[in-house]
């Protein structure tokens, strides 16, 4: 099930239910947790925001390839404030994505295994028609 994320006039794909795709969202976040650290603690504010700024670049680059981050920021200035904006739409993507294949499966098992409740209800109806 793949879901396309819309965001400044894009759309973009991504189904976390494939393995190639989760496992560049898992390689991307861990790279961007190591990036974090290296992220100036002193200095000037300015280069703390840029390289903010780039975490968001990075990681939107590895999970949807080379020059996505061009596309998603384009015209827009670093700002901390757009990047977490942004970065907030992309979570509730992915929180979007979860919950809806989380249904999907319900739905499915419910449909083929029904509880315990249900199949004891099956078993008394079929002992029932079988006594007549």
């Amino acid at each position: 099930m793949s879901l396309k994320w819309e965001i400044n006039g894009l759309s973009l794909e991504l189904d976390l239910d494939n393995a190639d795709n989760m496992e560049r969202y898992e390689n991307a976040f861990e790279l961007m947790a190591k990036e974090e650290n290296e992220i100036p603690k002193d200095g000037r504010q300015s280069e703390r925001i840029r390289a903010y700024c780039q975490l968001f670049h990075h990681l939107y680059d590895r999970i949807f390839g080379d020059g996505t981050s061009d596309q998603i920021f384009s015209g827009i200035p670093d700002s901390v404030k757009a990047c977490d904006e942004i970065y907030l739409s992309f979570l509730n993507f992915v929180q979007e994505q979860r919950v809806s294949a989380a249904q999907e499966r319900a739905e499915w098992r419910a449909k083929y295994f029904p509880n315990r409740k249900q199949r004891r209800a099956a078993e008394k109806a079929v002992k029932k028609s079988a006594k007549k």
